[in-house]
């Protein structure tokens, strides 16, 4: 299953640098943007299956342990926008985790295997010292990516569908128990702005519109599930 999910992850950088760099030519950019969903929905799913160890049950408390896996919210990520036109920024954080993945494994594999390499400690070293990083570039585009949602809406291309469910897929990421990601993005933005809006030189209506904001938005924030 590791080397199946792997090879899922690899499609998905490999069809993401298709994307992002087109004179790469191997696959057709419109094409590469949707194949960068179709295998990180693979990846997630095979993710979630070995998760909630191949258990099935149409009840309650099956839905609410799958609810709380952070699998679970990317097969719906990468669902959502498998079926939606293309929004560049949403294959950031699918691209990145599937990138970390694929380099760990590896990594694990090299020494496995006895290969003694001293590319080996540096990849290691590189993705230790940047996963947090990493984490918060993730958390931060897919907050970055409710606005854009929104106006992709006024302009034509986006469905009225999409920041709804978008916004599902955001409250989980913020309740998630395993990877408080997003809700220290969300704290570190608060906290910005919190000092935008004290400082002297801001305009009070500005000000006012800031804390509001800050309330809007807080009191929408679900608990940690």
């Amino acid at each position: 299953m590791e080397c199946v999910l792997f090879a899922a992850r690899v499609l998905t950088v490999f069809f993401a640098l298709n994307y992002m760099i087109p004179f790469i030519g191997l696959v057709p950019a419109h094409s590469a943007y949707y194949k960068i969903f179709a295998a990180s929905a693979a990846t997630f799913a095979l993710r979630l299956h070995t998760r909630i160890q191949g258990q099935f049950a149409l009840n309650a408390q099956f839905i609410q342990r799958l609810i709380i896996e952070d699998s679970f919210h990317y097969l719906v990520y990468s669902v959502v926008f498998l079926m939606a036109a293309p929004v560049s920024m949403a294959a950031l954080p699918v691209t990145i985790y599937a990138a970390l993945h694929a380099c760990t494994f590896m990594t694990k594999i090299l020494r496995e295997t006895g290969h003694t390499s001293s590319i080996i400690p540096k990849l290691e070293q590189f993705t230790a010292h940047q996963t947090q990083n990493a984490l918060g570039i993730i958390a931060c585009s897919e907050i970055f990516l409710v606005p854009l949602l929104v106006s992709l809406i006024f302009s034509g291309k986006g469905s009225l569908l999409l920041p709804f469910a978008y916004y599902r897929f955001l409250s989980l990421r913020y309740a998630s128990r395993r990877n408080p990601s997003t809700r220290q993005a969300f704290a570190q933005m608060r906290g910005s702005l919190q000092n935008v809006a004290m400082s002297s030189s801001c305009p009070r209506p500005i000000s006012s519109l800031i804390y509001r904001a800050i309330d809007f938005i807080s009191a929408r924030a679900p608990p940690v599930m």
